[in-house]
């Protein structure tokens, strides 16, 4: 039996009759405050669970499902969300610190305040996401970035080659050292993006085209 407990006060939150919380099914789960650092939670569904304050340092959560769950405050530092889904999720607050997010799915998740700083975010899909959060150092290379809210984002020194960026709001976002190469502006063109460096507004500057003919010699 697996008993999950309460970080600080050690309640009994949750008993499963299993030997692992791999594949468990959680959805609806009432996890407040729960500790589950560095626990195998691969490929679990937890829908629609309250999962807000919980300690999810180190946990392998690669492959699990995480719909319209609450996570807002939890502590998910240097935890594994690859291939995640957590779409409509709300995650206010939370520490993702060099969490690993590649080809995770956030579509409509709520991200206001969270730290994802050194976070790997690969090819993940953040359309229409609220990223009002501190990025700084992420890996956002090739993510699907479009219709995004990074207003006033910390995105100093992150690396967002290749991602599309269409109909995203950087409205004040610190984008200082970031790496750009490749991106889609918020008007669908290539563009290198330069802003001043203390942060300021974004300015873009579509890449020109060249005729064929100008490609030899």
């Amino acid at each position: 039996m697996i008993q999950i407990r309460h970080k600080s006060t050690g309640a009994v939150l949750l008993a499963l009759e299993a030997d692992s919380l791999a594949g468990a099914k959680l959805s609806g789960a009432k996890l407040h405050g729960a500790s589950l650092q560095g626990l195998d939670l691969r490929g679990a569904i937890i829908n629609n669970a309250d999962l807000r304050d919980a300690d999810l340092r180190g946990a392998n959560l690669a492959g699990a499902t995480f719909n319209a769950t609450a996570l807002d405050g939890a502590n998910a530092a240097h935890a594994n969300f690859c291939g995640c889904d957590l779409t409509d999720c709300t995650l206010v607050g939370a520490d993702f610190t060099e969490a690993n997010f590649e080809k995770a799915l956030f579509r409509y998740a709520k991200l206001t305040g969270a730290n994802l700083s050194g976070a790997n975010l690969q090819k993940t899909d953040m359309s229409m996401t609220d990223l009002r959060a501190n990025l700084s150092t992420a890996n956002l290379h090739g993510a699907d970035l479009r219709a995004a809210d990074m207003s006033g984002a910390n995105l100093m020194g992150a690396n967002l080659e290749e991602a599309n960026l269409t109909d995203a709001n950087l409205n004040l976002a610190v984008i200082a050292r970031a790496r750009m190469r490749g991106a889609i502006d918020k008007t669908g063109k290539h563009t290198a993006v330069v802003a001043a460096a203390s942060g300021g507004g974004v300015k873009t500057a579509a890449k020109p085209i060249r005729p064929w003919w100008q490609f030899w010699g």
